[in-house]
């Protein structure tokens, strides 16, 4: 790498002097969101190789696709051009600068951090977004944070971190309580998003000010700035308080608001695919979910349902408390697009469905906006690609926001308390979710819970396309209208009716509910105006 020196803000020259000289084992990286945090481990990682020839590195995230490619590989092919040959950019990338390496890696599930780290041996491994990391996966990372350097004599785990995700409360006894460990061996580095010059560097040009400027400006008075002046910062800044509190203050009360705060176990509803397999069976219950979005997401969920006896509870996940069947609701499979077309929505379903489970799949509970007779609305349009296929057409959903998320948390409670609550007492259902869903599992932990309406999840901005919001409501629209649906109304019975009907059933059917529609309604006087007519 040419003598280059890599430009640095502030707190990512803090971080980097720690790890260069400090004398903690685990460095804690926290704050808002777009605080410089990944491109600060870019830095520091470049710099470390250029200063400690032979010095080991891994970064390793959550997902290869949707973290690894677009927050470091990308970036650092296009930010150092000069490295760019000499990354390997597959997986397991790999930087190789003289004797010095940095290995990019990804874990889904804990079997995935055993394989990827029981034989390494690293200077320094960093978790990008560790908030969706158990403490059970990072104890297990950290044991391979062992090797050593005559000028780095300390090897070290660094931990980046939102204040928002699954396992954000370990996070908080690590570096906020001083439960976990050693405190001696722990040290803390809040990022901010207004330490961050590139959101308001346009701004910068257009008032007068340099970045030198910006950075001798006080804490407040950059804070400020750049909750006027960020296009980016502006809507964290000026969010929903609860979602603010996390995602611009950087706070660490935050996580006392997150709806699933105590009933979500990552390490509980997560769920091996392998086993995924084992559980499920043909007579299970199978249904798909959805919310419909043009220019937010269109989020898609496989589910099915399935009694566990006692013994297969034990056998399959370990529960041995149970003393009686326990139904376990399994969502294995998900689809997030978006701006694609109904058409090109339907094919999606239709593509990602197996031939065998076709014929499986009995109900799909989509937005209930989407569902109208209408052939033009969107639930139509999509129907008119599974019909042939031989997949179910889509139904309205049960829209009720406050039960469907109070029937959530007490199925991902049933997960985390093993089917058997404190008291003793058995659950009905446990929900559990296959960790090829990563953006459910993502999104389940850093929804919060709405200040006016504590039984719910606050709504945030409708404005903008997040997909945690539609993801997570198509689990609540599967959930809910399969296990503990409203009353059907009988516009609701006809639905499912020409929904299982053939096509030639369906035209008579069609007929007869036009008929009994245009029928006009009987009368019905109080006896006062009948004798009155006599």
């Amino acid at each position: 790498m040419p003598a280059v020196e890599i430009p640095l803000i502030p707190n990512q020259r803090k971080l980097l002097k720690e790890l260069r000289t400090g004398t903690h084992s685990v460095i804690g990286v926290g704050g808002g969101r777009g605080s410089s945090k990944s491109s600060g481990a870019d830095r520091c990682i470049l710099t470390l190789m250029a200063e400690f020839p032979g010095i080991k590195i891994c970064l390793v995230m959550r997902t290869w696709v949707a973290q690894v490619v677009p927050f470091h590989i990308e970036p650092i092919k296009t930010e150092f051009p000069w490295v760019a040959s000499d990354l390997k950019v597959s997986p397991p990338a790999v930087l190789r600068i003289g004797k010095s390496s940095c290995e990019f890696k990804y874990a889904q599930n804990y079997d995935q951090v055993e394989e990827a780290f029981r034989s390494g041996n690293y200077n320094t491994i960093l978790i990008d977004q560790a908030e969706q990391f158990t403490l059970k996966e990072i104890t297990e990372i950290r044991k391979a944070c062992r090797s050593i350097l005559p000028k780095f004599p300390i090897a070290k785990l660094v931990l980046l971190f939102n204040m928002r995700g699954s396992c954000i409360q370990d996070l908080r006894k690590m570096f906020h309580l001083k439960e976990v460990g050693d405190p001696e061996d722990y040290i803390f580095f809040k990022f901010d998003p207004w330490d961050n010059y590139y959101w308001v560097q346009e701004a910068l040009k257009k008032d007068g000010y340099s970045v030198i400027d910006y950075y001798r400006w006080t804490d407040d008075q950059r804070k400020e700035y750049a909750a006027l002046k960020g296009p980016y910062t502006k809507t964290l800044s000026e969010g929903d308080p609860v979602i603010s509190k996390a995602d611009w203050e950087g706070s660490w009360d935050t996580v006392e608001g997150a709806y699933f705060a105590n009933s979500f176990d990552l390490e509980a509803v997560r769920l091996n695919p392998n086993l995924v397999d084992q559980i499920q069976k043909p007579w299970a219950n199978y249904w798909l979910s959805g919310d419909w979005g043009e220019k937010h997401y269109t989020a898609i969920l496989w589910h099915y349902r399935i009694a566990l006896k006692p013994t297969e509870a034990a056998q399959y996940l370990g529960w041995t408390g149970l003393t009686k069947p326990i139904n376990l609701i399994v969502t294995y499979r998900e689809m997030c697009v978006n701006e694609r077309t109904t058409t090109e929505v339907g094919r999606l379903i239709v593509e990602s469905t197996p031939a065998i489970e076709k014929p499986l799949l009995h109900a799909f509970y989509l937005s209930p906006e989407c569902v109208t007779e209408d052939p033009n609305s969107v639930g139509s349009q999509i129907g008119k690609e599974l019909r042939p296929a031989g997949l179910p057409l889509p139904i309205k959903a049960d829209n009720d926001r406050k039960g469907g998320y109070t029937l959530m948390e007490k199925l991902l409670k049933a997960a985390k308390f093993k089917g058997v609550d404190p008291n003793g007492i058995q659950y009905e259902d446990a929900w559990l979710i296959s960790s090829e869903c990563p953006q459910l599992l993502a999104a389940l932990p850093i929804l919060m819970r709405d200040p006016n309406n504590l039984d719910s999840v606050l709504k945030t901005d409708l404005s903008t396309a997040k997909i945690e919001q539609d993801i997570s409501e198509a689990a609540r629209y599967g959930l809910k209208s399969m296990l503990a649906p409203k009353k059907k109304t009988e516009q609701d019975i006809f639905n499912e009716a020409m929904n299982a009907a053939t096509p030639a059933q369906r035209m008579t059917l069609a007929w007869a509910h036009a008929q009994k529609k245009s029928k006009p309604k009987k009368q019905f006087l109080p006896p006062s105006w009948q004798s009155g007519r006599k």
